[in-house]
């Protein structure tokens, strides 16, 4: 599963839709429960899932699923 896979599927389990509704786009409101915390509740499983760790200041600057996936890859 590459890393956007993996981003895709935690963002669609935390705010209990399908997968393929997902896309890079997708960002903070499009969901109902992508609010600010189930914003939260995204970025401390990708932080699990990825054993990475993202600074409060990094978190700030996530505002869609290209942008999580872009900073997973870093870490990795």
């Amino acid at each position: 599963m590459t890393t956007a896979e993996k981003v895709k599927e935690i963002v669609a389990q935390v705010c209990e839709v399908s997968a393929d509704e997902i896309q890079e786009t997708s960002t903070i409101g499009d969901f109902a429960a992508w609010d600010s915390i189930g914003h939260l509740t995204i970025l401390s499983t990708v932080e699990e899932a990825f054993d990475i760790n993202f600074e409060p200041e990094e978190m700030m600057d996530l505002e869609d699923v290209a942008d999580i996936i872009k900073a997973v890859d870093s870490k990795l």
